[in-house]
């Protein structure tokens, strides 16, 4: 495993994204509304899975991170049988799904789109979601899109400098992002960076694969996605050229 793997310590992760709660009732409603059962493609430690499932929906989880999955595994410990009967997870490359089952709805929740690797990633992502998302059913995900006011951070300062405690310690930690712009990879690098009061530090980086909105909507085209919902974020805002969200509901 990476060192700096931003999915090998679930504390950390639900700690760094305990305050991400807008999309929760997107994905909610939008479970409900098609009823389930729900395949989750990068569950993580469960922040949209388990409130799917308590909303009366099975769900289906997959994740590429054992880390992650023992993390939505301790959750689900705490929840009612009701709730935890309603949950399946599993080990996986969602661009690599099997196809032996396939649901009305496949999620792609908080901008996990932006790990596959270029447009052939993407293509991949794409041709293996169709092969589980049943005739009629929907894709539901979000990304980013590019942001250069972002991109033009100076590398090694800090941002969003905050101050955490840990959930088990208890100590705090001091905790801030670095980052840099790949432009001719198009990767926005995000380092996390988390300080004990020892001075020991963890790191994990995220490198996100951007793209822009023609690109995609060509790619979609090209793949037989159609659109039958977007919005530049979870209220419903329209997008527009310069939208830095994207929200979207495929066909």
């Amino acid at each position: 495993m990476n060192q700096d793997d931003p999915y090998r310590d679930p504390v950390l992760y639900d700690l760094e994204y305990q305050q991400q709660l807008e999309d929760i009732p997107h994905y909610v409603q939008l479970a409900r509304r098609l009823r389930g059962p729900v395949l989750e493609l990068g569950c993580g430690t469960g922040r949209i899975t388990i409130p799917i499932a308590q909303s009366g929906v099975e769900i289906h989880g997959l994740d590429a991170s054992s880390d992650m999955l023992n993390g939505l595994e301790q959750k689900l410990r705490l929840e009612p049988d009701a709730v935890r009967l309603r949950v399946r997870y599993s080990l996986g490359n969602f661009c690599q799904l099997d196809g032996e089952r396939q649901y009305p709805l496949v999620i792609l929740p908080f901008n996990a789109i932006h790990h596959c690797e270029g447009a052939a990633g993407r293509r991949e992502l794409l041709r293996s979601v169709r092969k589980v998302l049943r005739p009629g059913g929907i894709f539901g995900l979000d990304c980013y899109l590019p942001d250069l006011l972002l991109y033009s951070r100076e590398k090694g300062k800090r941002y969003e400098q905050r101050t955490f405690t840990h959930p088990v310690t208890k100590e705090p930690l001091e905790t801030w992002e670095e980052g840099y712009w790949e432009p001719e990879r198009r990767i926005h690098n995000v380092i996390y960076v988390y300080e004990d009061p020892r001075g020991h530090q963890e790191k994990v980086h995220l490198r996100l694969n951007m793209f822009d909105q023609t690109e995609f909507r060509t790619l979609l085209h090209q793949e037989g996605f159609q659109f039958s919902w977007e919005a530049s974020d979870f209220r419903g805002t329209p997008m527009r050229p310069d939208s830095l969200k994207w929200v979207m509901e495929l066909t």
